[in-house]
């Protein structure tokens, strides 16, 4: 399983994808009906990071997958878009 880091230069913290993982994020606010869910194969740790510092809650977990997940190529930034930041794997 491969890791990208992708980091765009306007954004403080990267976004990881993980190749083959899909994930589900749910943002839970104050209110028991203000969640939202978020299926993605990344973490944005702006947004997550952002709605924990204004006094949310979010909850990360794995969804099985019943396809094969698409690769991480198709979720990095263009060329024209890693002009502006770095992208990195491990």
């Amino acid at each position: 399983m491969n890791k990208y880091f992708i980091r765009a230069a306007d954004k403080l913290w990267p976004t990881v994808i993980w190749q083959g993982t899909q994930l589900v994020v749910y943002y839970m606010g104050d209110d028991p009906d203000d969640v939202q869910v978020r299926e993605t194969y990344g973490i944005d740790f702006d947004e997550l990071l952002l709605h924990i510092d204004r006094g949310g809650s979010v909850f990360i977990t794995t969804k099985p997958a019943l396809d094969e997940a698409p690769p991480a190529e198709e979720h990095a930034p263009r060329a024209s878009e890693c002009a502006q930041g770095t992208v990195t794997t491990r």
